[in-house]
């Protein structure tokens, strides 16, 4: 990379940035015209330019970063590396158990807290020879007081979060991948604001041991990547490696992933629509005439009794869902709370007390209502090849402000896979789209990504 590369981009254009693609680089590697350990050279310039004002990382060991990438570029010599991502730098947000580095979720309670283990997903990474440069930042346990991370496409907004730094980082061509994970929004969002391909998976398709402060109905961990290629190849080879969450049958779909085009998809407004800037309420609307133009049909509530149906009962998440959180967030929440009151956030505190004035008959109330809206979604399996809506209902805020779930929520509550694919601008900065389905269609949603990619960017 050229140290001539400008710390900002002056604008943002879907058609013209360029991340920082890794599978693209492979073939260089085999034939002896690249070393992965030249690529991440490459990428560490590029943080040396960037990272200073973006404040993506928490922690780094550049050291232990540059002997992995030595012995790929050794197996890659020697004909034999050992997976597709043999080589691949990557970093993780510090929200899971790592055996290099702390684990300390932006929190002062936590400071200088270890663990012996790999997170499930590192330990495959590891296994397929990819690199692990360090963590990246949050908001103080994942939801409270957000990071300095900075948008990669204008220092004064947000990258939204909890997945701040890892969105950041991939937006501002650091490094190809970068984990995150997704209680709500939290993945679909910064991936919108910082311009990434993201996938939020089905949930438990992808291994998620390791994963600390979590609600185990709906969080999952998510990939950001500079684009679909990558970002699929790392989940496949997690998938491939670890499997899915005990009791899930994993990740399913091919190591290679195609561009599809589809027949129908069914657009969503969601609580979203009615709160969504009129700018990019402009840009969605837009863009669905033109998929209508390319042969795609597009489904709404007008046309289909069973999709109003459907669009009614993604109403009641906001009923339902802080209880649901609340009380899921029990443990560890009350255990921190207890060790260190005045070192939290009043407001993440107040939701912690809220989970532990619930009774158990409250939190089955939350339950029932979840599994009622899940039985909706299942009425309109088959009708569509996937669904279609935004990823957040305004563009990145100006100062640190993470942004609105409301997008992220239905395919968090749903166990839907979800991918948000950087096909909009407004205003110079990203606009996401997201591709929602029913379990199980990460891949073929990934698919229909891939061939919007190829037809409206290229």
């Amino acid at each position: 990379m050229s140290s001539e590369l400008p710390v900002v981009p002056e604008s943002y254009d879907p058609r013209t940035v360029q991340l920082c693609s890794f599978h693209s680089a492979v073939k260089g590697f085999a034939d002896g015209r690249d070393t992965p350990r030249a690529y991440l050279e490459r990428c560490l310039e590029v943080i040396e330019i960037r990272e200073p004002q973006i404040k993506a990382f928490v922690t780094m060991d550049v050291a232990a970063a540059r002997a992995a990438a030595d012995q790929s570029t050794e197996r890659y010599n020697a004909g034999e590396p050992l997976t597709r991502i043999d080589g691949m730098p990557f970093a993780v947000k510090d929200l899971f158990k790592t055996a290099d580095f702390p684990t300390e979720l932006n929190s002062p309670l936590l400071e200088g807290e270890r663990h012996r283990f790999d997170s499930a997903h590192i330990y495959a990474l590891r296994k397929g020879g990819a690199v692990i440069l360090g963590k990246t930042t949050l908001p103080e346990l994942g939801s409270g007081q957000p990071a300095d991370t900075r948008n990669p496409f204008d220092l004064d907004r947000s990258p939204g979060g909890s997945s701040s730094g890892s969105a950041a980082l991939v937006g501002a061509g650091m490094l190809p991948i970068a984990i995150g994970s997704q209680g709500r929004g939290s993945v679909l969002r910064p991936a919108s604001f910082c311009g990434n391909v993201a996938l939020k998976p089905t949930f438990g398709a992808v291994h998620s041991g390791g994963m600390l402060w979590r609600s185990p109905s709906y969080s999952t961990i998510g990939i950001h990547g500079s684009n679909i290629i990558d970002c699929w190849r790392t989940a496949w080879h997690i998938a491939q490696t670890v499997g899915g969450d005990p009791g899930h049958p994993g990740l399913f779909g091919e190591a290679d992933i195609s561009a599809v085009k589809p027949n129908r998809l069914i657009r969503l407004d969601t609580l979203g629509w009615a709160i969504t800037e009129k700018g990019i309420k402009k840009q969605f609307e837009e863009f669905l005439a033109e998929l209508e133009e390319k042969g795609v049909e597009i489904l709404s509530r007008v046309d289909d009794p069973a999709i109003e149906t459907f669009e009614k009962a993604l109403e009641t998440i906001p009923e339902f869902q802080p209880d649901l959180a609340a009380w899921e967030i029990k443990w560890p929440a009350l255990l921190v709370r207890d060790l260190g009151r005045d070192q939290i956030e009043d407001r993440m505190v107040e939701r912690f007390e809220a989970g532990e004035e619930m009774s158990l008959d409250a939190y089955r109330e939350t339950l029932s209502a979840l599994y009622r809206l899940r039985a909706a979604f299942l009425d309109l399996e088959g009708k569509a090849e996937g669904f279609i809506t935004l990823s957040t209902p305004t563009m990145p805020p100006l100062g640190n402000a993470t942004g609105d779930s409301v997008y992220g929520d239905p395919s968090s509550c749903l166990d839907a896979p979800a991918w948000n694919i950087p096909l909009l601008e407004l205003s110079g900065l990203p606009l996401g789209v997201q591709l929602l389905g029913n379990k199980h269609q990460d891949y073929s949603l990934g698919q229909i990504g891939r061939w919007m990619t190829e037809t409206f960017l290229q």
